[in-house]
This record gives C-alpha cells, sequence and structure tokens, in this order.
C-alpha cells in the first residue's frame, strides 16, 4: 500500500494562521482521508479523523506490531 493512496493532499502549516483551520478540517471529514501538513518545506503532520487514527491503531495492535495501548 502506497502512503500517497491514503494522503489525500498536503497543506501548508501557514494556511492554519491564515483561518483556513475550519476549511481544513472539513476537507478531512468529507473525504475521510488524512491530510499532510507541511512547515519550513518538511513534512510535519498529519491531520485524520480520529475514527480513522482508531481503525490504524486497531490493525497496528491485531497485527501484533504494537503491545496494547
Amino acid at each position: 500500500m502506497n502512503f500517497n493512496d491514503i494522503i489525500l493532499d498536503s497543506v501548508k502549516a501557514r494556511d492554519f494562521n491564515r483561518g483556513q483551520s475550519a476549511k481544513i478540517f472539513k476537507r478531512v471529514e468529507e473525504s475521510k482521508k488524512p491530510i499532510k501538513v507541511i512547515k519550513n518545506s518538511k513534512e510535519y503532520m498529519v491531520i485524520m479523523e480520529y475514527e480513522e487514527f482508531l481503525k490504524i491503531i486497531a490493525k497496528l495492535n491485531n497485527g501484533g506490531i504494537n503491545g496494547k495501548i
């Protein structure tokens, strides 16, 4: 599985300082895909729905990759 297939798009961290956070969060909610945040030309963090995060953690735990949380 390629991460580019999972992550919808990327946004710049400065967009949050320009009042675009609600718009970015809405994109994540509607698409059900994470958005990568770029800061200083580097990948900084990922924004995703909490339910999607829980699904990933469950898959990791069931696969034996991580211990119980």
